[in-house]
């Protein structure tokens, strides 16, 4: 159950997870010298811990648990959400994401879901070691013909907003494309309606 478990996780999340791997991609894939010097920064963001009780904590866990195990059985189960707070929760207490703590604070404004993200280039690239990609990002999320697409609507790094033939390309790409490469993941993405920001929370739909 527990790799089942990351599935579902990994639904709710994987916004996140594919703000670092775009915008490493794009790093490792085009950067020169200059781009470095000019786009990262030698010091990581304070991206401060919200502290939560534990209690608040398993909650949020146990509620993901229940919907995805509900998803898995078959069961009738109404629509799963999350407020920034409680994905700011899993990316802090999610021992599956333990790696990742620190790098990313989460906020939905204007049914706008924004990312502050803060990632050590030394992780992918020892080229990049002591350099960190500090940025805010924009994603869309929506189902287009049953299958979830994420993508970067705008990207400021480094206190500034990408190029615009860059974002225009970055824009082109469907970041969780790869998750219906994987069997288990698309039959569990095959359960899902729908999944869009809404009245500030990240609202996952079954069928």
């Amino acid at each position: 159950m527990k790799t089942r478990y990351w599935v579902g996780g990994c639904l709710s999340l994987v916004i996140l997870l594919a703000l670092f791997a775009a915008a490493a991609y794009w790093f490792l894939r085009q950067t020169s010298e200059n781009l470095v010097e000019s786009y990262t920064s030698q010091a990581p963001l304070d991206l401060a811990r919200v502290e939560t009780n534990p209690d608040e904590t398993l909650s949020v866990i146990d509620r993901l648990r229940d919907f995805i195990t509900a998803l898995e059985r078959g069961e009738e189960t109404g629509s799963f959400s999350l407020s920034a707070d409680d994905i700011n929760t899993l990316l802090q207490n999610e021992e599956l994401l333990s790696e990742l703590k620190g790098m990313a604070r989460v906020t939905i404004q204007d049914d706008l879901l924004r990312a502050d993200i803060s990632v050590p280039l030394g992780m992918f690239n020892e080229r990049f070691e002591g350099r960190y990609l500090n940025g805010t990002g924009e994603l869309a999320v929506e189902m287009k013909d049953d299958r979830l697409s994420v993508t970067i609507d705008r990207l400021e790094v480094g206190g500034r907003d990408l190029p615009r033939e860059i974002m225009n390309e970055i824009r082109k790409n469907n970041l969780v494309a790869a998750l219906y490469e994987e069997p288990s993941l698309e039959e569990f993405l095959r359960l899902i309606k729908s999944v869009k920001i809404e009245d500030g929370r990240l609202v996952i739909q079954p069928k």
